[in-house]
């Protein structure tokens, strides 16, 4: 792999399990669930310095406008991720991703993001009118569900 392709550790970056959950603030709304965490190098940046995250899930590609990225309690539509400049993910801690579709048998299921990262490396600026090309890191693994279904917040 070249230089300067990865700018990420893949490995353990996803959780191991997915699951299925109902979320109280938004009632009658199915979520599917999984961890994240932050391996990418020098990960001192805001949220919006991921200017796009894609997520597959068995595949199948999962509207960003289904998906929150949930971290220390805060809802972020992945819509709104690039324009973040006061929510910082910190190395190592964990996010998690909340997809609003029908819930996911048990089982195994594949999941693959795609996070396409600025590449202003060494600034806590984001690039807002996305002029800089980005870097594509790509994480998969496959994930294991229950049947059980959670309530959280």
């Amino acid at each position: 792999m070249p230089a300067g392709t990865n700018y990420c550790i893949p490995e353990g970056m996803l959780g191991l399990h997915i699951g299925n959950e109902a979320v109280r603030r938004y009632p009658g709304t199915n979520f599917v669930v999984f961890s994240m965490f932050n391996q990418f190098l020098h990960p001192n940046h805001p949220l919006g310095w991921i200017r796009r995250l894609q997520v597959f899930l068995d595949d199948e590609e999962v509207p960003s406008k289904d998906m929150f990225f949930v971290v220390r309690g805060q809802w972020i539509s992945v819509e709104h991720m690039p324009t973040i400049v006061d929510i910082w993910w910190h190395m190592r801690e964990e996010a998690k991703l909340y997809i609003a579709r029908n819930p996911v048998d048990p089982g195994k299921h594949e999941v693959r993001c795609h996070f396409h990262i600025s590449l202003q490396v060494h600034t806590d600026i984001i690039d807002r009118d996305d002029i800089w090309p980005t870097l594509e890191q790509v994480v998969s693994a496959t994930l294991s569900s229950t049947e059980t279904l959670e309530t959280c917040q």
